[in-house]
């Protein structure tokens, strides 16, 4: 039998998915912002290296935003939630914590 640890939101009460579409969108929130964040000028690169970790994470960024989109409407059409689609779905908030942790170290880089 498998367990399910720290899974953000309700979903680890009932997971559902409309519960799943609800986490996407906060997800969706969250890039955006991380992306009105990182447009700012203060994030700009100052070497090669940042510039080439800055596309990355651009990358990043459009990739997961494109493919939340996609699973939101996957889920939107199913009438049950698949297990298959809820792993999809921690797996693209996992996706977005990682993004999130190279924007961190993006942004100690940049000060230093």
């Amino acid at each position: 039998m498998r367990t399910i640890h720290s899974i953000p939101g309700n979903l680890t009460i009932t997971p559902s998915n409309s519960g799943c579409i609800l986490q996407l969108e906060r997800n969706i929130e969250d890039l955006h912002q991380l992306e009105k964040q990182f447009a700012s000028y203060i994030y700009e690169p100052t070497t090669y290296s940042l510039f080439t970790k800055s596309q990355r994470i651009r990358e990043s960024l459009s990739s997961l935003k494109k493919s939340n989109a996609e699973l939101m409407a996957t889920l939107s059409r199913e009438k049950d939630l698949k297990i298959e689609l809820f792993e999809k779905t921690m797996l693209q908030i996992r996706s977005f914590v990682d993004i999130q942790k190279s924007f961190d170290d993006y942004c100690r880089k940049i000060r230093y």
